[in-house]
């Protein structure tokens, strides 16, 4: 089985994590991975064969797409993109058509991606084409003329749509209302968690070389493009908790954060020898069942990292757009985590609140279903086995 699978980051880095989780999944049917983003040092598994576009990314507002180059003309790359993906398309003949996002998001990219679309319907023998996306959509200001557009990408085109959520939790109807007009398929495939590779708590630190007995908080900021006022605010109240609670503080900045804020971090913990700094790490669900409490932005990766280490945390939503405080509000309800606001971010009254947290007992993940990456490489080879036909 041939599988070409695209995936387009344009500001985090959680969509990608997701879909690798998934392709490594698919083993050993072999995954070509389209991707379009900033490049990112990350190890493919080994099924997987990467095949990077000529890079964009958002702007600083995230209003308009750009060039990563800064020399490379927008309309030039464009037309680059398109032509590579119709040459990966002809080349591999996939079987299956993974598209993440897109037609619920990513609507820029229709551009190189309707006439991939287009030319698979043309086949004799049509991939099975098929939409990854997350729990929650994004809002939109015409949320009415947002989903006729998606009908009329999606229900031409695609065979189905697989959701990485539980319905007990979150659907997709919750944002978004025609569902029932969606012709092909649905399917919720569980959360896309990736858990840690250590087996349990003590067996992390003793891989990760920390210390067996120490208390030991963790924060973090996903990739790093939003979350440094999080990051600082932890650091400052860690120092005055460690007065009175003595802890290690991990912090991860993440691989895009900015170096101006690194060399502030490093500044202001120069005199704290209980507080470690790095960008990034490769075994961060790791980190999290190591530590006793985890800060950080609410992403969803992140949320699930939690989740799938059955380890408390404290998170803190992109306020952007609804989908991280949409998702925390229903799991804190549930009693699996804590949300904390901008007004929590005065030392003081922070390091109140990771204490309170250090002494909470974290409730169990274990009803909510959490093995998205498993189920959707089921149906896919399932549906790959199939005659199936578009929507």
């Amino acid at each position: 089985m041939n599988i070409l699978h695209y995936a387009q980051h344009v500001l985090g880095i959680g969509h990608l994590f997701r879909s690798l989780a998934i392709d490594a999944a698919l083993a050993p049917a072999t995954v070509h991975l389209v991707t379009g983003g900033p490049e990112m040092s990350l190890s493919m598994p080994a099924n997987v064969c990467h095949h990077p576009m000529p890079a964009l990314k958002m702007d600083s507002q995230f209003q308009a797409v750009q060039t990563v180059d800064s020399g490379a003309d927008l309309e030039t790359t464009w037309l680059k993109r398109k032509i590579f993906l119709l040459k990966l398309f002809h080349e591999q003949k996939p079987d299956v058509i993974l598209i993440e996002m897109f037609p619920f998001g990513r609507k820029r990219f229709a551009r190189e991606l309707l006439p991939m679309l287009l030319a698979n319907k043309d086949r004799m023998h049509p991939a099975v084409t098929l939409c990854s996306v997350r729990d929650i959509l994004v809002e939109k200001t015409d949320q009415a003329s947002f989903e006729h557009k998606v009908l009329q990408w999606l229900n031409p085109n695609f065979h189905g749509v697989l959701v990485h959520s539980d319905p007990a939790l979150i659907k997709l109807d919750e944002t978004f209302a025609r569902v029932a007009d969606i012709a092909c398929p649905i399917w919720y495939t569980g959360y896309v968690a990736q858990g840690p590779i250590a087996s349990d708590k003590s067996s992390a630190r003793a891989e990760l070389g920390l210390e067996k007995d120490a208390r030991i908080i963790l924060v973090s900021a996903g990739s790093g493009n939003v979350g440094e006022e999080l990051l600082q605010a932890t650091l400052e109240a860690s120092i005055l908790l460690n007065k009175t609670m003595p802890h290690q503080l991990l912090m991860f900045t993440g691989p895009h954060g900015g170096s101006d804020a690194m060399k502030r971090f490093m500044t202001l913990s120069a005199n704290e020898p209980h507080i470690r700094i790095k960008d990034f790490t490769s075994r961060f669900p790791d980190h999290v069942l190591a530590c006793d409490l985890s800060v950080s932005m609410a992403g969803y990766n992140t949320t699930m990292n939690l989740l799938a280490c059955n380890s408390h945390g404290l998170m803190y939503p992109f306020e952007q757009n609804r989908e991280q405080r949409m998702r925390l509000t229903a799991l804190a309800r549930a009693g699996y985590l804590s949300i904390l606001e901008t007004a929590d971010f005065v030392p003081a009254k922070l390091a109140a609140i990771m204490e309170c947290s250090l002494a909470a007992t974290p409730k169990s993940a274990i009803n909510l279903r959490l093995q998205g990456d498993r189920e959707s490489a089921e149906i896919i080879v399932r549906l790959a086995g199939k005659e199936v036909s578009a929507c």
